[in-house]
């Protein structure tokens, strides 16, 4: 079963799923700064912005939008409950996560893995913030942060220190983890050592953000080591960018790998990334099922890959994590 904001569901209800993406963004305590949600206007256009979206991607055939905001990036567990009321003018799932953003916060860095991973499990199976909404999947992000190894508290130190807590509690709790990663350090690779060396199946594991490179002697290394290669950045219909994104993901397909492929946008419709964004877009999900799918389609894409990609791949990354629980 997955944990939506609306309770349980069977991983073969996710449906086709776009596999990163976010209704709001921004740092942890942002709904207390003046100027940013402190208003029921706001509030109330944050909500209506989020629902637009949604109804706008049903439209496109998506079922599912898994959003990967922990706490440190902003996540909103109200917005969260009225998106859930309103399920019935959009009907899309969402899947909320646990997990860190880049540059662990200071809380963090004295608890050992075991503490992180009681923390990640409680939020998948108690709720967040003492709500009823749970985690289904958890999130972890390595970026440039990752290059720095040296002086008190390293950030790599205290992020690897988070990849095995995450680890530990995708087993205890049976739920997935998926990364923001920076592709082109490669980064992908040492984060599945370390998932490797907990024990973890790779199955459960996204890599995200990899279509932030076209190195495929990587992307190929990492769906060969069994993870899930995320293609989960997708920002503009222009021509020469939708042909070289969505090339990545058809390349991929051809290596035998569509069942490893999932594609998302990493876009939020009611975000602030830097201040409040006074576009309201409710199309913003759908570059990818009404650009990136067609292109694939169009260049020899079949069905069943497309099938593959959009539904297969992620419900198998639940399944491959349920399997783990106990």
């Amino acid at each position: 079963m997955v944990n939506t904001i609306r309770g349980e569901i069977d991983s073969g209800g996710l449906g086709r799923t776009l596999s990163h993406e976010h209704l709001t963004t921004g740092a942890a305590g942002m709904e207390r700064i003046p100027g940013f949600m402190d208003t029921a206007e706001r509030r109330q256009e944050m909500v209506d912005r989020c629902v637009e979206a949604l109804a706008r991607v049903r439209q496109s055939g998506i079922d599912t939008i898994i959003d990967l905001t922990p706490f440190d990036l902003g996540r909103q567990v109200w917005l969260f409950e009225a998106v859930a009321e309103r399920h019935r003018e959009h009907d899309v799932n969402v899947v909320c996560a646990t997990g860190v953003y880049r540059w662990v916060p200071p809380i963090y860095f004295n608890w050992d893995p075991d503490e992180v991973a009681e923390h990640f499990v409680r939020e998948i199976e108690d709720g967040i913030e003492g709500s009823d909404i749970r985690a289904g999947i958890i999130k972890l992000a390595w970026d440039l942060e990752a290059r720095l190894t040296e002086g008190r508290n390293p950030p790599r130190a205290q992020m690897e220190k988070m990849a095995r807590g995450a680890a530990r509690a995708a087993k205890a709790a049976g739920v997935p983890i998926s990364c923001h990663t920076l592709a082109t350090d490669k980064l992908g690779v040492p984060l599945l050592d370390i998932f490797e060396d907990e024990g973890l199946d790779l199955r459960a594991v996204t890599i995200g953000h990899s279509n932030d490179t076209d190195d495929m002697a990587y992307l190929t290394g990492l769906a060969a080591r069994g993870a899930t290669v995320g293609l989960d950045r997708f920002f503009t219909t222009e021509e020469t960018y939708v042909a070289q994104r969505s090339a990545i993901a058809l390349n991929l397909v051809r290596a035998g790998y569509a069942e490893q492929v999932c594609l998302g946008h990493d876009a939020q419709p009611a975000g602030f990334w830097g201040k409040w964004n006074p576009e309201r877009r409710s199309d913003l999900w759908t570059l990818v099922p009404e650009h990136e799918v067609p292109w694939m389609q169009a260049n020899g894409a079949s069905d069943d890959e497309i099938d593959a990609v959009l539904r297969r791949s992620i419900r198998a990354t639940f399944d491959a994590a349920a399997r783990m629980k106990g």
